[in-house]
């Protein structure tokens, strides 16, 4: 068996059933008998940072390995911003790469792949010899699920046409247990708890596995439950779940955990995002923190005492130690939290120039079906407002591709999310600037057939850098880009496509959005006489450097 048939075979063997790609000729042989001899699904990508964008999707929407393959040197230079995103997202990834022949310099694409790489925080793993072959990629996906990063695999085109060696075995994640906190620091906590009278419980990704825990441990002590923004959905549900915490909250959520006296985070790593620069502990709460990992004790907040141990294990240990207390549970804050609605608390302000931007997002959160995967993009109006709006069924169904701060990743992104999940509707919000970075995706959704709405929040510009140049008195001439008509573009690729002005097309939107056969798209024409409320409030906001957390308890 040759080289590039026997990584097919690993990869295979390892469940892979889809793959998303560039073919060059380093990669056809494998991509080539992934297909034909193991039925794997091949989407084509427009180009490479969009493949591994989609197979980062398709991982975080399915909670399954994703893999993207592209060929040598600019194929792989093109996937570093993409590659970058997935691993400061911390997705199990595998980019199989191909490579020029060592030392082949008169090759006008050869370049140091790994040097390419590094900088990324995506790891390397190399194809060391023919006779290693099936092993190393074997290496590959075990470091791709327990480092929690992407891999790419280096393929040295030269050794995919060898006699391969041995079959390897396969890896199998066989996640080692977490110890439980120490019975010492479950009382600590037990006792802050009996001195609180306003508790709440922010959950991250690191509790994913704690819900019903955590759930028992909030009825038990009459705790809000909300969660970082990356963890949004995982009590959706249950009657105190107050939503995200930090800067993308909801008013009644804001208000209440700015009033608490405690906040228990499990999982969260309390950054700027989920402390919203400070903002979220204007009530100068006790903060506990437990996490599994030692250096996320004090890395952005200080905290009050530091629990290390296995979240649901912390949950249980705490609930079976603290008093029951109504706490937060009482039939006024019930009330308060099942008649909010996103959409009550903004006063439309679309004019005959488009949109309001709150308007859109209210309209898409009674509109598109509950059971979806929402997929935000960087911007003005496409990050902030449908991050606080639309509510998910569960974390998978939140894919949040701006961990790298860039615009333009969420297209493909969505495309990977959709095909994890055909049984949702995906739902796409972008901006126009970020559109035209990655327009040429509408063709691979269409040859795709994603079950995706795209929502083109369109102001004309670059909504962020106007609202921006306006508060700092520039030239907001130099933001303005007219746009082409995405509709029409759209339906040039084959999608569905329509423009929508006027509040009342919105709810008319319902139909095309409700069980979409393959891509919709939205253009939404925005006026820009509205800010979003997060620009808004963030442009006079205090410094949080000025305030001191200082911690009381150790």
């Amino acid at each position: 068996m040759l080289v590039a048939r026997a990584v097919a075979n690993v990869l295979a063997g390892h469940g892979v059933s889809c793959v998303f790609g560039v073919l060059g000729d380093g990669n056809l042989p494998i991509v080539d008998p992934l297909v034909h001899e193991h039925g794997a699904r091949y989407v084509a990508a427009a180009r490479e940072d969009g493949a591994v964008l989609m197979a980062d999707g398709y991982a975080r929407a399915g909670g399954r390995l994703g893999v993207a393959t592209v060929t040598h040197g600019p194929a792989l230079t093109n996937a570093v911003t993409a590659l970058t995103e997935a691993a400061r997202a911390r997705t199990p990834m595998l980019l199989v790469a191909a490579d020029t022949a060592p030392g082949d310099l008169r090759n006008p694409q050869a370049i140091d792949q790994e040097d390419v790489v590094r900088p990324t925080g995506a790891g390397v793993q190399w194809l060391h010899s023919a006779e290693s072959a099936a092993r190393d990629v074997v290496t590959a996906i075990g470091r791709a699920f327990t480092e929690r990063r992407p891999i790419v695999l280096n393929a040295p085109t030269p050794l995919l046409g060898l006699e391969a060696g041995e079959p390897a075995g396969t890896f199998r994640e066989d996640r080692t247990p977490m110890p439980a906190p120490r019975d010492d620091q479950v009382a600590s906590a037990a006792e802050l708890l009996a001195d609180a009278e306003r508790p709440v419980i922010v959950a991250g990704r690191g509790a994913m596995g704690a819900r019903d825990a955590l759930v028992a441990l909030g009825e038990r002590t009459g705790a809000l439950l909300a969660t970082t923004l990356k963890a949004k959905g995982l009590f959706a549900g249950e009657p105190y779940d107050v939503g995200v915490c930090g800067g993308f909250a909801t008013t009644p959520g804001r208000e209440l955990i700015r009033r608490s006296d405690l906040l228990l985070a499990v999982g969260a790593g309390l950054n700027t995002f989920t402390t919203d620069g400070g903002r979220t502990l204007a009530g100068d709460p006790v903060i506990v923190h437990n996490d599994v990992r030692p250096d996320a004790f004090g890395r952005w907040t200080p905290v009050d005492l530091r629990v290390l141990g296995d979240a649901g294990a912390f949950a249980a240990m705490l609930a079976d130690a603290a008093a029951p207390k109504t706490g937060w549970r009482t039939g006024e804050v019930a009330r308060r939290l099942s008649e909010y609605e996103y959409g009550d608390e903004y006063p439309d302000g679309s004019d005959e120039t488009g949109l309001d931007p709150h308007t859109v997002v209210a309209a898409l959160e009674r509109i598109v079906p509950r059971e979806r995967t929402v997929i935000v993009e960087g911007g003005h109006a496409a990050l902030s407002e449908p991050s606080r709006g639309l509510s998910v069924p569960d974390p998978s169904g939140f894919v949040f591709p701006v961990n790298f701060g860039s615009i333009g990743l969420g297209l493909a992104t969505a495309i990977g999310a959709a095909t994890a999940r055909p049984d949702r509707v995906a739902l796409a919000v972008t901006g126009d600037g970020a559109l035209m970075m990655n327009l040429a995706e509408l063709d691979t959704a269409v040859r795709a057939g994603a079950r995706l709405v795209v929502v083109v929040m369109n102001d004309g510009a670059y909504g962020y850098e106007y609202h921006n140049m306006l508060h700092r008195g520039m030239d907001t001439g130099l933001s303005l880009i007219p746009r082409p008509d995405f509709a029409a573009v759209a339906r040039a690729f084959g999608a569905t496509a329509v423009t929508v002005r006027t509040p009342g097309e919105l709810d008319e939107l319902k139909g095309l959005v409700a069980d979409p056969a393959g891509p919709v798209l939205v253009d939404v024409r925005l006026t820009r006489a509205v800010r979003t409320r997060w620009f808004a409030e963030h442009e006079n906001g205090l410094d949080p450097a000025e305030r001191d957390y200082r911690p009381r308890y150790r």
